[in-house]
Parts: C-alpha cells; structure tokens; sequence
C-alpha cells in the first residue's frame, strides 16, 4: 500500500463509483486511478480555502473605509461614522467570525439581507482585486 506514513480514508461505494467515472471522463488530468484523483482533489481545496483565507485577510483591511463609504451615500455621515466606529472595535482574528461581526453591526444600520449583501460585495471586491493584479 505504500510506506508507514500513508492513511486510507473510506468513501462510499456510490461516490467511489462517481470517481471512476470521472477519471475516465477526463484522461487528460492523467489521474491513474481513485487514490490519485482524491490526492488531488484534497490538495485543490486546501489551496482554495488558503486562497480564500488571504483574501477574507484583505477584505477586513479594507472593510472599516468601505462600510463607512458605502453608508455615507444613503444614509447620512453621522450613522456612517457611528457604524465605522462600531466596526473599528472589533477585536477578532479570524476573518470569518470578522466579517461576520462586521455583518451583525451592519444590521442595525440596513437590515440582515442588506448587510450581508454590503460584506459579500466587499470581499468580492477583494477577490477581483487579486485575480487582476497582473
């Protein structure tokens, strides 16, 4: 099976099933057979969730100015200030629970579909901005 280092991980018939046909679907990735495509595969999404890792990164450096921007143009200075403030006293780290902070005191201002809109928008920004930059 290979050296001590290796570990089997156990998928469902059905979805083994799918790779195969998969693997025949597309030769020119030149998997050699199921182990190969699940390497792949798990290497693929763990650069994906780096990826987006550095660019949530981005968008809370940037979030603070955009929300205050973004507000400002409807709602006034004042409330866009207050909401800037709000959101520059937010301590956390991670960027997922950031955003999701960002997006709770977003709410008070524009209502939850609305805030939610404004944070994605933003970290789509963020994106766009990195897949441009050559």
């Amino acid at each position: 099976m290979g050296n001590n280092e290796d570990k089997m991980v156990r998928v469902p018939k059905d979805m083994y099933d799918a790779i195969g046909e998969l693997i025949k679907k597309y030769p020119q990735y030149g998997w050699k057979g199921p182990s190969e495509f699940v390497r792949d595969a798990i290497r693929r999404y763990v650069e994906e969730l780096h990826r987006r890792e550095i660019i949530l990164k981005k968008a809370m450096k940037v979030m603070p100015d955009r929300v205050k921007m973004i507000l400002s143009r409807f709602m006034g200075e004042d409330e866009a200030m207050e909401a800037y403030r709000r959101i520059m006293e937010i301590r956390e780290e991670d960027p997922e629970e950031y955003i999701g902070e960002v997006v709770n005191v977003l709410k008070e201002y524009v209502g939850e579909k609305l805030a939610e809109i404004i944070a994605r928008r933003i970290v789509e920004e963020r994106l766009y901005e990195g897949e441009h930059r050559d």
